[in-house]
């Protein structure tokens, strides 16, 4: 089976990354497979329309953009890796658009068509604030659980404190990291 990693944070190899290659390091472990998606590397992007198609046609997003085939890979997938840093103390805009496409997931009556029992991790990075790390962090789990009935297996929110890219001032998350992986 496979695991569908989103990333949102906007440096390659920055703390996001790191994190995520932990925990894909745990993932591949375990002999699943991965697919990454880069979110910054997305061309072409389109945020929700309300349209309600997805309604009527079994959860299929009608807009084609670069957002659409993340969302296939999650219908298909046993679990859901989302890695997101913060901006003014919320997700940031790339990953809202994104997560605000999931919306496909839920029917008419706001119950969810996507398979159930889908693994879920979280993590959230931010310069400055670990507080909202945390709860930004714990409130995507929330409606991942809530909504979609996935199962959580690990949340990490990480505070960099302006720290210079790529040096981690506690290793420990990266070792909390690959467990995380090892759990899907």
């Amino acid at each position: 089976m496979t695991v569908t990693i989103v990333i949102s944070s906007p440096r390659k190899g920055g703390f996001g990354d790191m994190i995520a290659e932990r925990i894909i390091s745990g993932i591949v472990s375990k002999g699943k497979d991965v697919k990454v998606h880069r979110l910054n590397e997305m061309v072409e992007y389109r945020q929700c329309q309300n349209c309600e198609v997805c309604k009527g046609n079994g959860g299929k997003c009608v807009l084609k953009d670069d957002i659409s085939p993340i969302i296939d890979d999650i219908r298909d997938s046993e679990g859901i890796v989302h890695v997101t840093s913060i901006n003014f103390n919320e997700m940031n805009g790339l990953f809202k658009m994104y997560f605000d496409r999931l919306y496909a997931f839920l029917d008419i009556s706001a119950s969810t068509i996507m398979p159930k029992g889908k693994k879920i991790a979280t993590v959230v990075t931010a310069s400055a604030d670990q507080a909202s790390a945390d709860r930004v962090s714990k409130d995507l789990e929330k409606v991942m659980v809530e909504h979609f009935f996935c199962e959580p297996v690990g949340r990490i929110g990480y505070c960099t404190w302006m720290m210079p890219m790529g040096v981690f001032a506690d290793e420990s998350v990266l070792e909390d990291a690959e467990a995380i992986g090892k759990m899907f």
